[in-house]
């Protein structure tokens, strides 16, 4: 049996650039109203460039704080993954509350993993999808050796 800590140390720290990003995204229009030119031609004006800017910022943060929150409720009720034989244990959280789903390493159909985003996607035989994040164990060595885990 191996057991997995599946709840990052500092959640606000890990997304603090993205957090930058989308405020930075929203505020900079609105102080500094710019649009977008090539040569002369004037392809968004003011304007439309701060509405597009002020959408995509929101949008981002709101993403970034759904991540915080997440990784927030893992860490304070002791994510795990237990990994038991053929069993794999893993918390999710559902409305703030933490509860535990198990499935089965021969249930696997295959394994995909997206470096951009760190996230490992597991598609079971059943259609169920499972996605965890690469960034909420506790160490990148853990998650390998989770990830050759599954791959038996």
């Amino acid at each position: 049996m191996k057991t997995f800590n599946y709840a990052p140390a500092s959640p606000i720290k890990d997304n603090i650039t993205m957090l930058a990003v989308s405020v930075g995204m929203v505020v900079v229009p609105l102080v500094y109203p710019f649009g977008i030119r090539i040569g002369s031609t004037r392809i968004l004006g003011p304007t439309s460039t701060a509405i597009v800017f002020i959408i995509g910022g929101l949008v981002l943060l709101v993403i970034t704080l759904n991540k915080v929150r997440l990784a927030r409720a893992l860490a304070a009720n002791g994510g795990k993954i237990v990994v038991d034989a053929d069993s794999v244990t893993y918390p999710i959280i559902k409305k703030g509350e933490k509860t535990d789903k198990i499935f089965k390493i021969s249930d696997i159909k295959h394994l995909k993993y997206d470096d951009e985003e760190g996230e490992l996607e597991i598609f079971l035989t059943d259609d169920t999808q499972i996605t965890l994040h690469a960034g909420f164990f506790e160490s990148f060595e853990r998650y390998e050796e989770f990830f050759a885990l599954l791959k038996k």
